[in-house]
């Protein structure tokens, strides 16, 4: 397949399976060949061998004044890059937009979730480790007309 349509039919055929209950599938042709099989995650990836097994999904019910920022799909939560790493933010950490603020592993594959607003995180509502569907919310930020910039006497 030329181009990035090769990803368009990957992500196609993963939303499909997710939404049925298919243990395992094999698609081939064109030069491309799927395979998406259901069950525990492989040893392999971030923090091989350090990973919990995953928690179950929670959606939780946040009634926030914040911005949820939303998972872009379903996947295993990360707050780090590996295991014993600092998480990418925390509360009261300012973000930008584009800030990766957390990994979602789907298919064997890490996805950064990356802040699609500026300002402050005010709380982490996903867990390491926990499946998070799809547009649940994982942390809430409050939003900032622009982030605060340090003054040049504070920079010593």
């Amino acid at each position: 397949m030329v181009g990035a349509a090769w990803l368009a039919t990957v992500r196609s055929v993963i939303a499909s399976a997710e939404r049925s209950d298919v243990q395992e599938i094999e698609l081939r042709g064109a030069g491309l060949r799927i395979r998406i099989r259901r069950g525990q995650p492989s040893e392999t990836g971030i923090g091989a061998g350090d990973r919990a097994s995953p928690q179950p999904s929670v959606e939780p019910q946040v009634d926030s004044p914040y911005h949820l920022l939303r998972c872009p799909l379903t996947g295993i939560w990360y707050d780090s890059p590996s295991s014993g790493t600092s998480p990418f933010v925390r509360p009261d950490d300012p973000v930008d937009v584009g800030t990766v603020v957390g990994l979602v592993e789907t298919m064997k594959v890490f996805n950064e979730v990356v802040s699609d607003v500026a300002g402050v995180v005010m709380e982490i509502v996903a867990q390491r480790g926990q499946i998070v569907s799809a547009h649940a919310p994982v942390m809430a930020i409050n939003v900032l007309e622009e982030l605060p910039r340090p003054e040049i006497g504070d920079m010593a």
